[in-house]
């Protein structure tokens, strides 16, 4: 079935229009951590730096095939006594500024450093002065000194803390932040004032809330001095916090698609199944998954998404657990026993067999309840389902097996209870459901995965299941 939603322009296409991918500049010395730090930020395969020591080529743009929401530009640092390097980056951050395209200009600069060893100097002369001169050379764009390999730093000082018979937690928390204030906080500031923006990272997979934490910052300063689009290209260039994820799918909902759903101009003249490849399309564009093949895209994964759409039945037991946990808790149940069957048995039954595009996605957009109906739980249980993808697939491409595990899952955790509030939400409305945003919204929190939760949630699933290898829907 081919289908044209061209008329109806999807809010993200717009969005990334006028910023495609997020730029950015990453300043730092061969050795630093630049590599590892794109590479568990962005979720790439590639080696970020193929150049030899002394060679990078800032003007080089790195475009990494599996995502290509972000672009890079690699600056080796400023050594002490080599003005060239500092000259070439200040005229290439000059130009860019001057570019009058947003998706050409520079939207944030990481300025990577290690974290110097007990009396050890953190900057550079040349570093000294960019951070000195950093408002004449950047203007606006947001520059975050990132402290790099914070775990070798807190691994030296729990080394210590045991062969000196001090082990208690509660002190050695003190000495961390201390130390880290000694040889890294207030160096910097003497240099570049207080308001420089700074933290710390590890690539390490137990410190994945520091790269968390340097996405979030990037994010926020963005959004507050260059543009929202920008930032919004960031959410969607991530691939380390789901929370931003959910929070970009909810900003671009809002833009539009989301407002006045049982009363939409927007919609009128267009058939549901246009309605609804549009609003599928902002969605799987904010998750920004490698899937080469378009899977999610596909025609066939939004029947399967139609399919039970109007269905809800009495209400799960497990209502009280957390969304996170019962996804994990159906997942780990339905995929222990077929775990010895072999790779290459079909891990989920074919569910796709006799599908046939439910008759009501024929028909023109009504403003209807049952159509504000439909319209709000497409939304929630698209995103639940993205959501479930994240947490499987943190690094790879997606797989027809991996979406059929999340929404077997999704209609075990959580599918019925979303088909149920929101029948009941639209039953005691009135038709227009000028509330049905707020809904929206309260559900996706509801049955959000947190992002301090994910690694500990991947680490329970944790079975021996190849989820890269494809099947047939």
């Amino acid at each position: 079935m081919i289908l044209d939603t061209r008329q109806l322009q999807s809010t993200s296409s717009d969005i990334l229009q006028i910023c495609p991918r997020f730029r950015l500049l990453v300043i730092g010395k061969t050795g630093v951590g630049k590599s590892s730090l794109i590479q568990q930020a962005f979720k790439i395969n590639e080696h970020v730096s193929e150049h030899r020591r002394g060679e990078a080529d800032i003007d080089k743009e790195f475009v990494a095939p599996e995502n290509k929401r972000f672009v890079l530009h690699d600056s080796q640092g400023f050594e002490a006594g080599d003005s060239r390097c500092f000259a070439i980056a200040k005229d290439f951050i000059d130009r860019r500024r001057k570019m009058p395209k947003l998706q050409d200009k520079i939207h944030a600069v990481w300025l990577c450093l290690s974290i110097p060893h007990a009396d050890g100097r953190l900057l550079e002369s040349g570093v000294e002065e960019f951070l000195k001169l950093r408002k004449e050379i950047l203007g606006n764009i947001p520059i975050i000194v990132v402290f790099t390999k914070y775990d070798v730093f807190v691994d030296k000082l729990e080394l210590d803390a045991m062969e000196s018979d001090e082990p208690d937690e509660a002190a050695l928390e003190v000495l961390k932040i201390n130390t880290l204030n000694k040889l890294c906080i207030q160096p910097l500031k003497e240099v570049a004032g207080s308001d420089v923006l700074h933290t710390t990272v590890s690539t390490n997979q137990e410190y994945e809330s520091t790269v968390r934490q340097l996405i979030d910052l990037t994010t926020t300063n963005v959004e507050k001095f260059v543009a929202s689009e920008a930032a919004l290209a960031m959410m969607i260039a991530q691939r380390v916090d789901i929370g931003l994820k959910v929070r970009a799918s909810i900003a671009i909902g809002k833009k539009r698609y989301w407002r006045g759903i049982g009363s939409s101009m927007n919609f009128i003249g267009f058939t549901m199944w246009d309605c609804l490849s549009v609003i599928h399309k902002d969605i799987i564009d904010v998750w920004n998954f490698n899937d080469p093949h378009f899977y999610l895209a596909s025609d066939k994964f939004k029947e399967l998404m139609l399919k039970d759409l109007d269905k809800a039945d009495v209400p799960h037991t497990v209502e009280a657990f957390q969304f996170g946990l019962s996804v994990v808790s159906t997942i780990i149940t339905f995929l222990t026993p077929l775990v010895a069957s072999g790779p290459f048995l079909s891990i989920v039954a074919p569910i796709a067999a006799g599908v046939v595009l439910v008759k009501w996605a024929y028909d023109t957009y009504q403003r209807t309840n049952i159509v504000l109906q439909r319209i709000m739980t497409y939304i929630v249980d698209l995103t639940c389902i993205m959501q479930i993808l994240f947490l499987l697939v943190p690094t790879g491409s997606i797989s027809r097996r991996v979406i059929k595990i999340a929404i077997k899952a999704y209609e075990e955790a959580g599918k019925n209870n979303v088909h149920l509030a929101i029948q009941s939400h639209v039953s005691v409305t009135r038709s227009g459901g000028d509330d049905a945003l707020d809904e929206i919204v309260r559900l996706i929190k509801v049955h959000s995965i947190k992002a301090e939760e994910v690694q500990n949630l991947r680490t329970k699933i944790g079975l021996p299941v190849d989820l890269q290898v494809d099947e047939e829907w």
